[in-house]
């Protein structure tokens, strides 16, 4: 029996399995019109702007730090179109994708977030780093009813299994 008041009830939600990311870091040396123009071509979409989030063709491209974006591709393909311009590096081991959807995805983040999820500007083009049950993960809004939750593979099957319940 459940009492009045001793449960939370959201609305309902559909989790993916923790899934392998191609993101790749890319450091530019300057963030300057040249590295613009070679990002672009590179990755198929112009950098997002500052703490913002944008789809290439490949995937998610996210701006993650100062002078630093983490593009979905193909880190030896990057690294070669980008050499004169950007550091490259292959963080695809670094990440664990985990899609959340449904209506209630912003109140399942609440339950143990760090950050307040239903904010109505956080918003598809958005991104924010947090804390979520314990782990450091990345929130992108992927639409009116979902999220792309990137966290390190450690953390991926707990929160997932956190997530669920």
């Amino acid at each position: 029996m459940i009492r009045r008041e001793s449960a939370i009830v959201t609305d309902p939600v559909t989790l993916s399995e923790p899934q392998p990311t191609r993101l790749v870091r890319i450091e530019a040396f300057a963030l300057d019109p040249a590295f613009a123009e070679a990002f672009e071509g590179a990755v198929g979409a112009p950098l997002p702007a500052v703490g913002r989030v944008t789809d290439a063709p490949a995937g998610p491209v996210i701006w993650a730090e100062p002078r630093a974006v983490l593009a979905s591709g193909d880190a030896a393909a990057l690294s070669a179109a980008l050499s004169g311009v950007a550091a490259v590096s292959d963080v695809s081991g670094a990440w664990r994708r985990i899609d959340l959807t449904g209506p209630g995805w912003r109140e399942r983040l609440m339950i143990d977030g760090l950050f307040d999820a239903e904010s109505p500007g956080f918003a598809p083009g958005c991104v924010a780093a947090t804390l979520l049950r314990h782990a450091p993960v990345m929130l992108c809004p992927t639409g009116r009813d979902g999220v792309l939750i990137c966290v390190a593979p450690s953390f991926a099957a707990d929160l997932r299994a956190a997530l669920a319940r």
